[in-house]
């Protein structure tokens, strides 16, 4: 019993040390390229109202709630950019590590009684699940990332808020139920806070709030509704206060001449959510895990709740294979919605196909309108995103019953609505990539709670290297993943005549494929540093030439470098016409002579 214990408490360690390695390499990489990230556009305003002092704070609040509503998300603004960049720079990477950690909670959890807790750090599938929401922030294409995580205004309006969500969201499901009186009253700080913050995050915010409190109650039966009630009211509470500033927002944009054409705003939407190379490499992952879990639903001998690592692929051996035991229960699925699943899993794999073709191949261009609706391209891409959007749904629905994954069907619904919510907005927002953040973030779990699943599929893993690399498009990567799925092909070929393989060829492989993505997010995230960093270049000499104006005892001109504008940045223009606000917030008197080397 004592070697047991030990044994045990030797293997948790293991993991512990392993999962707080991949925490702080994330951190380290995080802060590595803060280094290279300065004020930008709207951090400028705020930096310089900063240094007014906290005598302004008042009517900086009263300035957010008439503009926009988002009066704490405004202070929070004031306060952490006084200091400049600096205070940034530390807080936004300890803000990502914790949103990985949540969504590594979200992936890994289940209500299953026969796997126990799934968020308990014990779990072996918990250190898979903190990777692969790491590689999912080194992974983000630039078009995304520049203007939600790596620029502080955007990053506190789109980033910190969807973090604030997921935390409620979690502690809500995990603990309204036997957390203490302290844990409940934090739950009601968290709500109101959720409410108050964006417009996206609060209506994400009352979805999970109205989803868990309806299954808790209604379907799970462990608690009365009237428990979340206080919930309800704090959390619409705040919500006013953005109703308020959007109200106004409204009104000032149909006053400037700026009209809501639904054509328009729903081809934006599908444009960013979908059809776009940025959005790609998602699109592909949840296609790929749709299809591999329609096929796994699909099998005669499958039990409802059998393990999610049993994978998916041509071999009988393939199809018996078990990671892990955790998911156990003798309720088969009937014949009629095998069927339905097999008919699904092809309808989606020939759509995917034509997605790649349109999208990676010809790169067309897609456009709603009343022409394009009646061709074969625009009843292609239509056809794409009905699929795409009815087998996830419908897989969430699946796993919730099946597998016992709440988050998965809380997240996705909550995406789905946070895109709808926009047909209300001008076609320019909806073009935005930073108003698809909120969505992607909380459609990853769904991509990461596969991956745990297909863990030891050869062939998803093999096939999800090769779409990623392939949305890249980069010739180099596409041929490591060709060469990558062509092995594990030969693989599953070979393992059709012999059933006893190598175990050690199988962790080799998978270990193989583990790099090469490993690598690829890698790859991503080294050139977004490059970029970062040869952008800082002229920043920090124009830093240090302010600094030099401010140091001597009699102002003269100022010698600046010109800053090429790039996504590497946001508004990087303003360094070469340096505008009234910029020189407030640097302190740089407006008739200062500026000269400029190219």
């Amino acid at each position: 019993m004592v070697k047991n214990l030990r044994a045990y408490w030797q293997a948790r360690a293991s993991l512990l040390r392993r999962e707080w390695l991949i925490l702080l390499v994330f951190l380290f990489a995080m802060l590595w390229i803060h280094r290279y990230i300065f004020l930008y556009a709207d951090d400028l305003y705020y930096s310089r109202d900063a240094q007014y002092g906290l005598n302004y704070l008042p009517e900086a609040l009263l300035d957010e709630l008439n503009s926009n509503g988002r009066v704490w998300i405004g202070g929070a603004m004031v306060l952490a950019l006084k200091p400049q960049i600096e205070f940034f720079r530390i807080l936004n990477p300890l803000i990502l590590m914790l949103t990985v950690y949540i969504l590594a909670k979200m992936a890994a959890f289940s209500d299953s009684p026969f796997q126990g807790k799934q968020g308990k750090r014990d779990n072996p599938a918990w250190g898979l699940a903190l990777l692969c929401a790491s590689l999912f922030f080194l992974l983000l294409p630039l078009k995304i990332a520049h203007t939600t995580i790596y620029y502080a205004a955007c990053a506190f309006n789109y980033l910190y808020p969807m973090a604030l969500v997921l935390a409620y969201a979690y502690l809500l499901y995990t603990r309204i139920s036997s957390g203490s009186r302290g844990e409940k009253v934090l739950l009601l700080i968290l709500a109101f806070f959720v409410g108050s913050s964006t417009q996206q995050a609060g209506m994400i915010g009352i979805g999970f709030t109205m989803m868990i409190s309806l299954y808790l109650s209604l379907i799970r039966r462990k608690l009365p509704f009237r428990t979340f009630l206080p919930l309800y009211g704090v959390m619409l509470l705040g919500y006013t206060l953005i109703i308020h500033g959007s109200l106004k927002r409204l009104l000032w944009e149909k006053t400037a001449g700026n009209e809501v054409v639904l054509m328009d705003v729903i081809t934006e939407l599908i444009k960013t959510n979908i059809f776009s190379l940025p959005a790609a490499p998602f699109v592909l992952l949840i296609s790929l895990s749709c299809i591999f879990w329609f096929v796994l639903f699909s099998r005669p001998g499958f039990l409802a709740d059998d393990c999610p690592a049993i994978a998916a692929t041509l071999s009988s051996s393939e199809w018996s294979r078990a990671a892990a035991p955790e998911f156990e229960d003798g309720r088969p699925l009937g014949r009629k919605q095998r069927l339905f699943n097999r008919a699904f899993a092809v309808l989606l794999g020939v759509a995917l196909m034509g997605y790649i073709y349109f999208l990676l191949y010809k790169n067309i261009s897609f456009e709603l309108t009343h022409e394009n609706l009646r061709s074969f391209s625009g009843l292609s891409v239509i056809a794409f995103v009905f699929l795409y959007l009815s087998a996830l749904v419908y897989l969430s629905v699946v796993l919730l019953m099946k597998k016992n994954a709440p988050f998965l069907f809380f997240n996705t619904i909550n995406a789905l609505g946070a895109q709808i919510m926009l047909i209300v907005v001008d076609a320019r927002f909806a073009a935005a990539y930073k108003v698809m953040f909120p969505s992607l973030l909380l459609l990853s779990v769904f991509i990461f709670y596969s991956v745990l699943a297909f863990r030891q599929n050869i062939l998803y893993l093999a096939l999800a290297c090769f779409l990623v690399a392939l949305s890249l498009q980069q010739k180099a990567l596409i041929l490591v993943g060709v060469v990558c799925l062509g092995l594990s092909l030969i693989h599953c070929l070979y393992s059709i005549y012999r059933e006893r393989e190598s175990q050690r060829r199988l962790k080799l492989m998978q270990t193989s494929l583990g790099v090469f993505f490993c690598f690829i997010s890698v790859l991503v995230f080294g050139a977004t540093l490059q970029g970062y960093y040869q952008a800082s270049i002229p920043q920090n000499y124009n830093l240090e030439a302010i600094k030099e104006y401010h140091e001597a005892e009699k102002k003269g001109g100022l010698l600046l470098k010109k800053v090429p504008p790039s996504y590497y940045g946001y508004g990087l223009g303003n360094w070469n016409d340096m505008p009234y606000f910029m020189k407030e917030c640097y302190g740089i008197k407006e008739d200062t002579p500026i000269d400029y080397i190219d």
